[in-house]
């Protein structure tokens, strides 16, 4: 792997975006990395030591020699496991993949059987009309805006002007045209066309804790 391969493979583990992992790491600018991305420059000994700083499940070694694994097996001093998994959000999840820049994870959670989801975050109170439990977890995976659609399963979709839960049904008066739909009939379907969709995410699951 080349030094952008191992230092994007991280950047994409965080759930963040380059100019927000370069925050999170407390670089004042991100031109660094584009510069490695670019290939004017070499993972440093120093930029290694700020993300393993930040992040300690990963190896340091790894991101300057690509020996080894990216994430080590050691623990805290703690006793914590090292973060890994589906990065968390504790925000509702329409106002995460509609930010510009997505923020730091709250958390990652680690959940077999979800290993293709890449975001959790909370569902909007009063969503499509009740299908989903208040203060549901919500497991999503990206979707590539021309894929196939599947019937009667839930989406969360963003474009430059809005972000939404919603089913997902082609539009028969338009070639390309999408309806979102919410159960409830005396809601109007939303047209969209699926090149206005910026991001889209499938519902694969939640979680719910209850309150006893």
């Amino acid at each position: 792997m080349t030094d952008w391969q191992r230092l994007e493979q991280v950047i994409k583990w965080t759930g963040l975006s380059t100019n927000a992992f370069a925050s999170a790491i407390g670089l004042k600018r991100s031109e660094n990395l584009y510069q490695i991305k670019r290939g004017n420059n070499r993972i440093s000994k120093n930029l290694a030591e700020l993300i393993a700083a930040k992040y300690p499940a990963v190896s340091p070694a790894w991101l300057l020699t690509d020996q080894g694994e990216m994430l080590t097996e050691q623990r805290s001093l703690a006793g914590a496991a090292p973060a890994c998994g589906i990065p968390y959000y504790q925000m509702d999840v329409l106002r995460v993949v509609a930010a510009a820049e997505t923020p730091a994870p709250t958390a990652h959670l680690s959940l077999p059987g979800f290993e293709e989801c890449t975001l959790a975050a909370l569902a909007p109170a009063g969503d499509l009309d009740a299908a989903l439990p208040a203060g549901a977890i919500l497991l999503l995976q990206p979707v590539e805006p021309s894929a196939m659609l599947l019937p009667d399963e839930i989406y969360v979709v963003a474009t430059e002007d809005f972000a939404l839960l919603r089913y997902l049904k082609p539009d028969p008066t338009t070639v390309g045209g999408l309806l979102l739909v919410t159960r409830n009939a005396a809601r109007d379907p939303l047209p969209v066309r699926r090149d206005q969709l910026k991001k889209l995410f499938l519902v694969k699951g939640w979680v719910v804790r209850k309150v006893l």
